[in-house]
């Protein structure tokens, strides 16, 4: 077994009726969304980004371990590994009593209640909110995206989730309790406690278009992150995105070394959506226009996927797309059943599903 992190540390023993095919299962899961699992003859431990997580089968039960470098990063594992194990556990919902560090939080570690304090129109269709608060400096490294926590429009006075003894949150009631949606961290200035956040506007009948179309300087919204993973060290990518993904490329672009080589392909609607990218890379940005056609009803971004020329064998690659469900579906094939990339070099995401909000299932 890999050695553990030690700097911080929580375990759970779970009673379960069938702790080998819940064990299993968690564990297929994880690996099926790419995180790295080692098989042990009672178990297996995910590593994270922030740490490790075992899950060992014990008579009767289950015993989970996090150990991780940060606060936030044992926060994040506890809760994935929690809800996971719920998920798999069948009807009957076992308990989940985290001791160790961070049993005592009555907060979660990387939320803050934040103010927004300007708003830009960037494009016709993309809005830049600039929200305010204390302690960004986490939220300037590791993973790209944040947790939006959207209060209700008639909630003068907030009221968030906080963290129960499973490590999963805590809600308000229904009449108070947030709406969270998911963003990309733009630009981050963690000295001034400021970062900025783009938002695409299409109409008041999602709740993110909704708040950024009406949203006014002094409205308080909640915030969770770093979330995602931070950008990977490669000589060339491949940058693949509509205006939802346009933010983290951007955020990509201007980050990467004038050493990165590569192409970018930007999707939106047409010329007026087009943004400045001050970038000092090799980096090619290929702008694709919809010119009429609705968001996720045409196949340029696969198009432009595949007639892309891959670099030589041997080129140490990332090909990150943030795309429609179905988009994604046909670049991940492409690229790991045609191309036979390595896992590890792609990393495909849906960043939304036509007529689907966020976390909805099919």
């Amino acid at each position: 077994m890999r050695a553990e992190p030690t700097h911080l540390r929580a375990e759970a023993d779970v009673a379960l009726a069938d702790p080998d095919h819940v064990v299993d299962a968690v564990l297929e899961h994880l690996l099926g969304h790419e995180l790295p699992v080692t098989r042990t003859a009672q178990g297996g431990v995910a590593t994270f980004l922030q740490g490790e997580a075992l899950m060992q089968v014990r008579p009767g039960g289950v015993l989970m371990r996090a150990t991780a470098i940060h606060e936030a990063g044992l926060a994040y594992m506890k809760s994935v590994m929690a809800s996971h194990l719920i998920e798999f556990a069948g009807p009957t919902r076992p308990e989940i009593v985290w001791t160790g560090d961070g049993a005592d939080a009555t907060v979660f570690p990387n939320f803050r209640e934040m103010t927004v304090t300007r708003i830009a129109d960037i494009t016709p269709h993309m809005r830049r909110i600039t929200l305010s608060g204390r302690d960004l400096a986490s939220f300037a490294t590791g993973g790209l995206h944040f947790k939006l926590f959207v209060p209700p429009e008639d909630v003068t006075e907030p009221e968030w989730p906080v963290p129960g003894t499973d490590g999963l949150p805590i809600w308000p009631a229904d009449d108070k309790r947030p709406t969270v949606r998911t963003y990309t961290i733009r630009k981050i200035d963690a000295a001034a406690g400021t970062f900025d956040a783009d938002f695409v506007l299409h109409g008041d009948h999602s709740v993110g278009s909704r708040w950024a179309m009406n949203a006014r300087p002094g409205d308080i919204v909640g915030v969770r992150g770093p979330t995602g993973r931070p950008i990977a060290e490669a000589d060339w990518y491949l940058l693949v995105g509509d205006e939802t993904a346009l933010p983290a490329i951007a955020r990509h672009l201007e980050a990467l070394a004038a050493s990165a080589r590569g192409v970018a392909l930007i999707e939106v609607a047409d010329e007026t959506e087009r943004q400045q990218i001050d970038h000092n890379t090799g980096i090619a940005i290929r702008w694709l226009y919809r010119n009429g056609a609705a968001p996720g009803t045409t196949t340029l971004l696969i198009d432009a996927v595949r007639a892309v020329e891959m670099p030589p064998a041997g080129t140490a690659i990332h090909a990150m797309a943030g795309v429609e469900g179905e988009a994604f579906k046909a670049i991940r094939h492409y690229w790991r059943e045609e191309l036979k990339l390595d896992k590890k070099d792609v990393l495909p995401s849906t960043y939304w599903r036509r007529g689907k909000a966020e976390g909805e299932r099919d």
